[in-house]
């Protein structure tokens, strides 16, 4: 490994998490208590936006959170504090893909654009009226009484843009960055590598290309990359989902395949083939990589041999899958999160679909979720937004 290759970090030209910053502290405390409940125990359910939630993120339990709709807005949330603390503005059209880490948001558009934004900047004065939970939302508070606080200053995330990446030539559909370097896919069919100290694109490769390479031996003269029947447009994007980590990059996209490439050379150096669907979701560790297709199947793949490890499938097209140390969560069109526990082998269902009440109408659909140390966030095709203990 060539140890130049993450020696720059783009927190070391930004300020740390440490640094003096407007935004109100943290309790220390808040991170571990949702484990004292029951699995499957709700946190809060509020309405985020007022259209389907594309995609969500956020950086630790009880942290914060960004969310994207329709809607055409993107809005962070404090969940310690417990309301939306301001909107990222910028983009012309809706967000696809984001990613939060630390104070580091990065948001993929159907602009075709990228934008960075530190979020330690933001400026939240302390409040102390705290909202009331489990009461009817207005979309800024997770929950407010007569004494609620007041909304976001409108210029609150004035200071939290860093910079654009613009090189795509059709919208951003997946990314991910790691120290100084982000990865981003596009319905333009290529895959861009930037320098985010920097901020230019270092490395285009071309997906399309890649997939011709292997075309011969793996498909009979079939080069039609959309699936075939009654799939969402929206969902079967090209490029579906991609992670990347120093000069790994695991790809992927609508033709069903799963590539594995090096960021140095710029060649795939493994394809695993197994998915019948487009790929929608993708994540690794250190030993396995899970992936999750319209073909209705989660399959965990052993990266060492690049063989099936296990696999298990679903009624409906995984939309949305991530994981933890313990728990596979999948969003599988239903208005339930579908769990499953890698230690015990158990499949259950978790979310306010999970609860038969007659009286109450069904939730929406679930499109989106993130899982991290046994706090699960999900996103519903109504734009409500539910936090759970998983």
């Amino acid at each position: 490994m060539n140890e130049s290759f993450m020696s720059a970090s783009i927190y070391e030209k930004l300020p740390s998490p440490k640094s003096k910053r407007h935004k109100l502290a943290r309790r220390k405390s808040m991170p571990i208590r949702h484990e004292h409940f029951e699995p499957g125990s709700s946190v809060k359910e509020f309405q985020a936006h007022n259209d389907m939630i594309t995609t969500l993120d956020f950086d630790a339990p009880f942290g914060t959170m960004v969310t994207a709709s329709l809607d055409d807005t993107v809005r962070v949330w404090d969940m310690n504090l417990g309301r939306c603390i301001g909107l990222l503005e910028g983009h012309h059209a809706p967000v696809r893909c984001l990613q939060v880490e630390d104070n580091i948001a990065a948001t993929g558009s159907m602009d075709a654009s990228i934008r960075l934004w530190d979020l330690g900047k933001a400026e939240y004065p302390p409040n102390e009226t705290r909202p009331n939970i489990g009461e009817k939302d207005d979309g800024l508070s997770l929950g407010h009484s007569g004494d609620e606080p007041l909304g976001p200053h409108q210029s609150s995330m004035q200071d939290c843009p860093l910079f654009s990446l613009e090189a795509h030539v059709d919208e951003v559909t997946a990314l991910h960055f790691q120290g100084d370097t982000l990865v981003s896919g596009s319905a333009d069919k290529t895959l861009r590598q930037w320098d985010l100290v920097k901020g230019r694109c270092v490395q285009t490769l071309d997906v399309l290309w890649a997939a011709a390479q292997a075309s011969a031996t793996i498909y009979s003269g079939d080069s039609q990359w959309r699936a075939k029947g009654r799939v969402p447009d929206a969902s079967a994007d090209f490029v579906g989902a991609l992670q990347c980590f120093e000069a790994a990059l695991a790809c992927g996209t609508a033709d069903g395949m799963v590539r594995l490439w090096d960021l140095r050379s710029g060649q795939v150096h493994r394809s695993l083939v197994g998915h019948t669907g487009p790929v929608t979701c993708l994540q690794f560790d250190d030993v396995h990589l899970i992936t999750g297709s319209l073909d209705r199947s989660i399959r965990i793949w052993d990266l060492r041999t690049g063989s099936i490890y296990d696999a298990y499938a679903y009624e409906n097209p995984v939309t949305s899958m991530t994981f933890d140390s313990r728990r596979i969560v999948a969003a599988a069109g239903e208005n339930v999160v579908k769990v499953y526990d890698k230690v015990d082998g158990r499949h259950w269902d978790c979310g306010a679909g999970a609860a038969v009440d007659e009286d109450i109408p069904a939730p929406a659909v679930i499109e989106r979720v993130r899982i991290k140390d046994g706090f699960l966030t999900e996103g519903r095709k109504d734009g409500v937004v539910g936090i759970w203990t998983c």
